[in-house]
């Protein structure tokens, strides 16, 4: 096993030289070029695993990864009782597995690593995993300026601060939506400190410390994980603003990471802010893949969005589709009544589909989309979802 995973992170090493040139957005690469000449877009291998008759596979963007079109959230998975419906997905050629550091302080990590061992099946799927306290600790790292300032100055950021979200009207009713309590904390929270980073700059000695801290998060995953490198790495893990994309400690890991064999694709993930940060998202240049809120509630905000970020190569999983439907904590959005549930029926009125398989089924009809990410937590939930794969769903007519 020892080989096989040297011989492997070689190979990425090898390989991830050779996608350089991919990873850089469309603008980069023609600002070196004539205007009036086109470099042809080079044609992408694609990389199949656990391909598997009935299921239905899409590239996740220029990374060259074919997979399913529902993909596995893994949020609850922190013991062993979820084998089982790994195991029945698994069967039925679903091959992209997600999980994050955050997700019951690593121990769902750690659940996934062993069942990935004892199966035997690392290169049957796909692994994304996310540096879940990338920006917390970049947010530690100004409290220490914080402390220092007298409160009139601190009341003075936060006003520029809140001005900002205001402006920019990023929670909005209609365009932002809470998926749990405190999400929009994490909005106020990143402008006030974005204001302080741009008020007293960034210091020279934090990037040293950044970066070895950013190692040491990404060496925990993978031994949690019990591999030697993720195919998918997201960072930050849930993104609030766009700003915390202009980061040049984060575009010097990933090219690390890619480059030592640890990753094979950089990625970002929000729920917050989901058109500005996807549109940052293409800006920047640096991200192979994004994975973001994306359902029958917002995606009128996204669509053009969506479109442009699959021409500039960036593979996309859509997330938070069916959340609306079974929202406990918010029961008007669990209402029959509701308008996102009548939309959602008048659009896909088949009824032997329940109400979640319509909402996977609603989004993957958008052919930009790389897959959905969904959380089945049984062999019951696993069926009714994945037998929408590959489904067309008709036109209406009105």
């Amino acid at each position: 096993m020892a080989n096989q995973d040297n011989s492997r992170r070689d190979f990425f090493k090898k390989t991830a030289a050779a996608s350089v040139g991919l990873a850089l957005s469309p603008g980069l690469l023609s600002a070196s070029e004539p205007q009036n000449k086109k470099s042809p877009i080079p044609a992408i291998q694609p990389e199949w695993r656990n391909k598997q008759s009935g299921a239905h596979y899409r590239m996740l963007g220029k990374t060259g990864m074919m997979v399913s079109e529902l993909v596995v959230g893994t949020y609850p998975y922190k013991n062993e009782s979820f084998y089982p419906v790994l195991d029945y997905g698994i069967e039925r050629g679903v091959n992209y597995l997600d999980t994050a550091a955050a997700y019951t302080q690593g121990q769902v990590e750690s659940n996934l690593g062993n069942y990935i061992a004892q199966k035997g099946i690392r290169e049957k799927i796909f692994l994304s995993t996310k540096l879940s306290h990338y920006g917390g600790y970049l947010h530690s790292v100004l409290r220490d300026i914080d402390k220092g300032l007298p409160q009139g100055k601190k009341d003075a950021l936060r006003k520029k601060a809140d001005q900002m979200i205001e402006y920019r009207g990023v929670l909005k009713p209609g365009y932002h939506m809470d998926f749990w309590d405190g999400q929009s904390k994490q909005v106020f929270e990143a402008y006030y400190y974005h204001v302080l980073k741009q008020e007293y700059g960034f210091k020279s000695e934090w990037k040293s410390k950044i970066k070895k801290h950013t190692y040491g998060l990404l060496e925990s995953g993978l031994k949690r994980l019990k591999t030697d490198y993720v195919d998918v790495l997201h960072c930050p893990h849930g993104i609030a603003m766009p700003e915390m994309m202009d980061d040049e400690v984060l575009k010097e890991l990933f090219s690390e990471f890619k480059q030592k064999g640890l990753i094979r694709a950089s990625a970002v993930s929000f729920h917050n802010d989901v058109a500005g940060n996807l549109s940052k998202a293409i800006e920047v240049g640096y991200y192979d893949a994004t994975m973001f809120a994306y359902n029958i509630a917002n995606h009128a905000a996204l669509e053009n969005l969506i479109y442009k970020a699959k021409e500039a190569g960036l593979g996309m999983v859509a997330m938070k589709v069916a959340r609306l439907l079974w929202m406990e904590d918010q029961p008007e959005w669990k209402n029959e009544d509701s308008w996102r549930l009548k939309k959602l029926n008048t659009t896909l009125p088949d009824p032997s589909l329940s109400k979640f398989a319509k909402s996977y089924l609603w989004a993957l009809q958008n052919a930009n989309l790389s897959c959905c990410v969904a959380q089945m937590e049984t062999v019951e939930m696993f069926a009714d979802n994945i037998k929408i794969m590959g489904k067309k769903a008709e036109t209406l007519t009105v």
